[in-house]
């Protein structure tokens, strides 16, 4: 069944008008911490989600969670600082205050109803970039300098590679993903330059990158008989369940650590340094040429 949300941004805050004034009556009982990211999820319309990845469901089937109020819990968890997509489940179940925020019905499952968990079970949006079945990768080396960053292992330099970039078109729909810029760029990027916050005729963009951790360890496999001959270090292709992750040195945690690297472009000239493109896992040398078609 088909996603309908006829009440659009409205109804959301009509909802959680009345659940709070339910179930917590004294405003008091709800931290000041707390109060600061209601009053910044107020004003935030995800109504274009809804649109957006409604071609994905089934027209027939049971009736599904509104795809906005999803993405909205999943924003929810990064603001509350709950990393695991499993604990935001429990932490569901358990706080109702989370529910309410993320325009949930209390008593609902939500075991299903994380927004990146819904991406990828309806319609694949967010496709793997490199193949799952590889060799294993070079490994960076811990740098003899504490503080210092790793010596690189990639096989191809910025150098090399920035000629190539130059002269190649990019069409944001094509890319791994794209579904997610047209997220960002219709609910958060273009809402700050219809506010005047990013000016596009007047852009002033720095960047910088930063690990962004999804496990402790490469999730791997042999898929291979190689063991089985008494073989342990072969170098036969391993099936890696995460292939576009990286095993790295994050220099300013002192640690090592495996998941993507994020680069992000900031509008440098805003008050607040208002994000203009963030990339992940895609080569930051192409950053600066898919934020400016984003804007355009």
């Amino acid at each position: 069944m088909l996603p309908v949300n006829s009440g659009g941004h409205s109804a959301c805050q009509n909802f959680l008008l009345d659940q709070l004034r339910k179930y917590y009556p004294v405003p008091d009982s709800i931290s000041h911490s707390t109060w600061d990211i209601i009053d910044r999820f107020w004003n935030l319309d995800l109504s274009f989600t809804n649109k957006f990845i409604r071609d994905k469901y089934a027209v027939f089937g049971p009736k599904p969670r509104t795809p906005s109020c999803m993405q909205r819990s999943f924003l929810l968890s990064i603001d509350f600082k709950v990393t695991s997509l499993t604990d935001w489940a429990a932490q569901l179940k358990i706080n109702p205050l989370y529910a309410i925020l993320s325009v949930f019905s209390l008593g609902i499952p939500w075991a299903s109803v994380l927004f990146m968990t819904s991406l990828t079970a309806y319609g694949t949006l967010i496709p793997t970039i490199s193949p799952h079945i590889h060799p294993t990768k070079d490994k960076a080396k811990k740098p003899k300098i504490k503080g210092s960053k790793a010596a690189p292992v990639e096989k191809v330099s910025v150098e090399q590679l920035l000629p190539k970039l130059e002269n190649t078109a990019f069409r944001i729909e094509e890319q791994p993903y794209g579904s997610l810029f047209q997220l960002y760029k219709s609910e958060f990027l273009y809402q700050s330059v219809s506010k005047g916050l990013i000016t596009p005729e007047n852009l002033a963009l720095a960047g910088d990158g930063t690990p962004v951790i999804t496990s402790h360890r490469e999730r791997k496999h042999r898929i291979c008989d190689c063991a089985t001959k008494g073989i342990t270090d072969c170098t036969c292709n391993r099936y890696f369940s995460q292939p576009d992750c990286d095993i790295g040195w994050d220099s300013s945690r002192d640690c090592w650590y495996h998941g993507y690297d994020l680069y992000m472009l900031v509008a440098s000239d805003s008050e607040s340094d208002l994000p203009a493109m963030t990339q992940c896992p895609i080569m930051n040398t192409a950053g600066v040429r898919i934020s400016l078609l984003l804007l355009t």
